[in-house]
């Protein structure tokens, strides 16, 4: 699968079961940082509030609360506890990922932590940068509605409620596929396909946003027009012929 274009959605079952993540990233183990800051995003996906992580897993456990109904979207763990990152397998298709060759202090990894109650998620959109990702439960479950790449300018909000419909019957419709990411399972996530996230339970998971050879053309576009010149030097030079 390295090799070859992500051309739809890959949805492969129990595959990170062996990952140290699934015996370590308990909801205690998040419980005891103290310390450590999360930002919490409304169901818009607008920031809301920074607490300490204890803070809001204790919230999530009781359920009640202001707390309790907000997303913890994008926590970048790494940056407090680079042990962590020893916990999981890199999946094969992002061995090669162009950006993990940049320095941190040019452009920080994307990749993150996402931790949620029943019922949160992320709204409709494509992945940052035109990039490929990966993801990851570690607990619960991830329900997703996607569609292939299309230029949505004015019909949006059509589109996301079509999306919340295919979530909601839990069925494809038309040109939507319908997901359900539990446990143990790896979703790859091809560049610009639309998804609507929602978690079903408390839900801990993990992503990376990746890019592989193919389409490190696209990506140096997206990173000229939003003016990230210092990606250039990395995606120019990581291009297929």
């Amino acid at each position: 699968m390295s090799e070859m274009m992500l051309m739809s959605p890959i949805l492969l079952t129990g595959v990170t079961l062996d990952w140290v993540a699934h015996r370590r990233w308990t909801w205690e183990f998040f419980a005891g940082m103290k310390e450590q800051k999360l930002a919490l995003s409304n169901a818009n996906g607008e920031f809301e509030v920074e607490v300490p992580v204890c803070e809001y897993i204790q919230a999530l456990k009781s359920g009640e609360g202001r707390l309790a109904n907000l997303y913890a979207s994008g926590w970048r763990f790494f940056e407090h506890n680079p042990d962590m990152l020893k916990d999981f397998n890199e999946p094969i298709p992002a061995v090669g990922d162009l950006l993990q060759s940049i320095p941190e202090k040019l452009f920080k990894p994307l990749l993150w932590i996402f931790i949620g109650a029943d019922c949160s998620g992320t709204a409709l959109h494509y992945d940052v940068l035109e990039t490929h990702a990966w993801l990851a439960v570690i607990e619960g479950k991830k329900r997703l509605a996607l569609h292939a790449p299309a230029c949505w300018d004015h019909e949006y909000e059509q589109q996301r409620a079509q999306a919340l419909q295919v979530l909601e019957t839990r069925y494809d419709q038309g040109e939507w596929r319908y997901l359900e990411v539990n446990k143990g399972d790896l979703l790859y996530i091809p560049a610009t396909w639309w998804h609507e996230v929602v978690n079903e339970g408390p839900t801990i998971s993990l992503t990376r946003n990746f890019v592989s050879p193919e389409i490190a053309c696209k990506v140096a576009n997206c990173a000229r027009a939003l003016e990230f010149h210092q990606l250039l030097p990395w995606l120019e030079g990581g291009m297929t012929p």
